[in-house]
């Protein structure tokens, strides 16, 4: 059976990147908890901007866990693994650029764009390997 370690060890790399910046969300969240009680955030948002906070570290986490069952698939060289590596590849790459435009200090988004395109790379390079 036909396999490629490289897209492979780069769907590992990002899921482990990904669990990496969920954690660092998930600890940050202790910081929202300080501007909430400071005044620095307004006490009316305060709750939906610590529900969004909670949220999107367990969705990134979410995300990463795909990402480690879709490694296998991926290195199988399974076509509906690449359907679904591609999106969360491109959503990573476009959401990441995206707002890393709008805010440029913010070099996490950076981050998030580095990653879509580690995963993209290869999965666009070797696409015509995958089959269905």
């Amino acid at each position: 059976m036909k396999e490629n370690k490289i897209i492979y060890r780069c769907a590992i790399i990002v899921g482990v990147a990904l669990i990496i910046a969920a954690l660092s969300r998930a600890i940050n969240v202790n910081n929202l908890v300080i501007a909430i009680t400071t005044g620095d955030i307004a006490s009316y948002h305060a709750a939906s901007i610590m529900i969004d906070g909670s949220l999107s570290s367990m969705l990134l986490l979410l995300i990463a866990i795909w990402i480690f069952f879709l490694a296998r698939d991926l290195r199988k060289l399974q076509k509906r693994a690449w359907s679904q590596a591609a999106v969360i590849g491109t959503a990573l790459t476009v959401f990441g650029a995206c707002f890393w435009y709008q805010y440029r200090s913010s070099l996490h988004l950076a981050l998030y764009f580095l990653l879509g395109l580690i995963l993209l790379f290869p999965l666009f390079i070797y696409r015509k390997d995958f089959k269905s």
